[in-house]
């Protein structure tokens, strides 16, 4: 598909200023430096009543300034103004549907299995990418034949898109081992608003995400390219993760935890050493899913009653100082009352 220009897409909403709605990415030449025409790279959207936030995604990728971009949405049949927001920008689309399904993770497999391009991922309806984003990806892609995939890091925003806190790299240092279920925790942070997949890797490992899953089905997805193939971990940040009272991240704290741990627990095998790592990265993954619902309960009882869950599940959150801050919270909310 050609390059998209801010001229020819849509005006934004008056209101809006700045990337990806008055700014656009420099278009890139048709070929790189090498001379070999750009990766092509397809991105799925999956969607569902996120009008709010839709056309700000939408506008991140097509204003890339991408020479070989494919883009699909795929709506479950919203009943906000997501579909009237889709039909403006359809011109600039590979292709869009609206129609009930299973949920997110079958709206990206739908997704996915439409994509040819070179490089595939999905970004959520919520959560967009900055400017250059793709060029960086595709650079990276091209000088390491063979990864599975390509990570950068990521920043957070609020409901109303203002960026929250420092940007997080992808990594303190790089994953000591390609099967991330073992862990340690806290040394990466490789997130799916930043990730671009090698087509051939996701063949190789099946191009889907898990239907079980509700909350972790990126994090498998990713856990299962990292065992088969290596990644490229780059130190640019390339999306935005968004964080609003709506989201699963914010809603489901601790079914999400839940979840997180399963995803640990399923690949346990039978071999000692591996497994009791798995099982430690269980156990710390509830007890990170408790201490964050600790903070963000303004019940001082239940915060605590979450705080002694979480030391419960994994002791070593004793020794963290924000295990610490959030008994101060908790007490300050008990006197408060």
């Amino acid at each position: 598909m050609p390059i998209h220009s801010l001229h020819e897409l849509p005006p934004p909403p008056q209101s809006r200023t700045g990337w990806p709605w008055t700014a656009e990415s420099p278009p890139l030449p048709e070929q790189m430096p090498d001379g070999r025409g750009w990766p092509r790279i397809s991105i799925v959207t999956p969607s569902y009543n996120q009008g709010a936030f839709l056309e700000e995604t939408l506008r991140s990728v097509l204003l890339q300034g991408y020479p070989d971009l494919e883009y699909f949405v795929i709506d479950g049949g919203s009943f906000d103004n997501s579909v009237e927001i889709i039909r403006k920008y359809e011109p600039w689309l590979a292709g869009w549907v609206s129609q009930k399904d299973q949920g997110q993770s079958d709206a990206i497999n739908k997704g996915f299995q439409r994509c040819s391009g070179e490089i595939i991922t999905f970004q959520n309806s919520d959560d967009f990418y900055l400017s250059g984003a793709f060029e960086n990806a595709a650079r990276l892609w091209s000088e390491n034949a063979g990864c599975g995939a390509v990570v950068g890091g990521f920043q957070c925003c609020d409901g109303r898109s203002n960026l929250i806190g420092e940007a997080v790299r992808a990594f303190l240092q790089p994953p000591m081992s390609r099967d991330l279920t073992l862990g340690p925790p806290g040394i990466y942070r490789l997130h799916q608003v930043s990730t671009f997949f090698s087509r051939r890797a996701l063949d190789a490992v099946g191009r889907f995400v898990e239907l079980d899953f509700r909350y972790v089905m990126d994090r498998e997805l990713l856990y299962r390219v990292c065992r088969h193939s290596a990644i490229v971990l780059s130190s640019r940040c390339y999306g935005v993760f968004r964080l609003h009272d709506q989201s699963k991240t914010v809603t489901s704290v601790l079914p999400f935890a839940r979840e997180f741990a399963q995803l640990y627990l399923n690949r346990v095998d039978g071999n000692p050493r591996e497994d009791r790592l798995r099982k430690r990265m269980a156990r710390y993954r509830i007890g990170a899913g408790y201490l964050k619902a600790a903070k963000a309960t303004p019940r001082a009882l239940l915060a605590a009653w979450y705080l002694f869950r979480a030391a419960a599940a994994d002791s070593l959150l004793l020794k963290q100082r924000g295990y610490l801050r959030a008994w101060f919270a908790a007490l300050h909310l008990r006197k408060a009352a």
